[in-house]
């Protein structure tokens, strides 16, 4: 093949190649997911961190959930816990904030334990481990218990972002006396956070391991208590049934926030609107006050009460000789 024919052949051929690299780039176009679509792929795609997977599984497969407790709380040396109770809901009064608790159970101590799944790090967590204390604390009193029988209670949040920004794989609180840090009150609270971010700190292989899956690595050791947890996460997906609760959950959810975007919207061009007329009444009181009409006439030609302008009015003189309109909205608005 000569020169001239090479040359001739190749670029007929990078001529294709742009063709089919633009066919490809044309057909290789994704259009955004539905709703359900998202869902769907969220659905499939979820780890133990998501809050519902987390509590099917711990809920179905209890012995997990209590070896759960024992290697994230070693030192209360749990044996045994009675039911587990999944999104147990806790309305502490009609008009307060009612508490869901993820997954909970008692003790063989009477030791009341919530765990929540807490991925969103909304800076509030102190409070809100706070606010689940005192709301557990409340639906046991209200049984007629005394105060010197309310049991221990411990709230553990597991996290995979790190709240204080210490590093530590878990932070463990307890009310102690400031002048003497060796006292503490014996309230019965302790409140544990273990965070998936972290890497200091005394924690045992197994937590560790636990951490890495709630952190997305799904790459833990054969046989150890991560990989029986992932099995049942794979499981979890499978269930027909726990998808549609899922579905219809987080469909459910999306629908009332795109109502609540709705009337936002409303809300915000009535308001506008509202902003408009008032802005454009102020407009003709002060070309009627530049005229010289007095408040009557001005009432009358804008077929208004009289009682009504007047507000304008007032604040149309206020605002004399300059009669800026953003200042003279501002008196009649604050």
């Amino acid at each position: 093949m000569t020169n001239a024919n090479k040359e001739s052949t190749n670029a007929v051929d990078r001529r294709e190649t742009g063709k089919s690299k633009g066919t490809t780039n044309e057909t290789n176009v994704s259009l955004p997911l539905s709703p359900a679509a998202l869902v769907e792929k969220e659905w499939s795609e979820a780890g133990i961190s998501n809050a519902f997977i987390f509590g099917k599984v711990m809920t179905s497969r209890q012995d997990l959930f209590l070896e759960l407790l024992q290697i994230a709380l070693p030192e209360l040396h749990i044996q045994s816990i009675g039911q587990v109770g999944k999104e147990v809901e806790i309305s502490v009064s009609i008009d307060a904030h009612g508490v869901r608790l993820d997954v909970s159970a008692q003790d063989e101590r009477g030791r009341m334990i919530d765990v929540e799944m807490q991925l969103r790090d909304e800076k509030n967590i102190a409070r809100r481990m706070r606010y689940y204390t005192g709301a557990i604390d409340q639906t046991i009193l209200e049984r007629g218990l005394d105060y010197s029988r309310i049991p221990e209670t411990v709230v553990v949040f597991i996290t995979p972002f790190d709240p204080y920004g210490k590093g530590l794989l878990r932070y463990t609180f307890r009310n102690l006396c400031i002048e003497d840090t060796e006292l503490e009150m014996g309230d019965g609270t302790t409140k544990v956070i273990l965070n998936s971010a972290g890497t200091d700190g005394e924690a045992s292989e197994d937590l560790k391991n636990f951490l890495k899956l709630v952190a997305g690595f799904t790459a833990v050791p054969r046989g150890s208590f991560a990989d029986r947890v992932q099995e049942q996460v794979v499981i979890a997906r499978q269930n027909a049934k726990w998808r549609r609760e899922y579905m219809d959950w987080k469909m459910t959810l999306l629908s009332e926030r795109e109502k609540g975007r709705d009337e936002g919207r409303v809300e915000g061009r009535v308001e506008g609107r509202g902003e408009g007329i008032i802005l454009n009444q102020i407009d003709l009181v002060v070309k009627k006050v530049k005229k010289g009409l007095s408040l009557p006439e001005i009432a009358d030609t804008m077929e208004m009460e009289e009682a009504a302008v007047r507000p304008i009015w007032e604040a149309v003189n206020k605002a004399a000789p300059e009669y800026n309109l953003n200042t003279i909205f501002k008196l009649l608005t604050h």
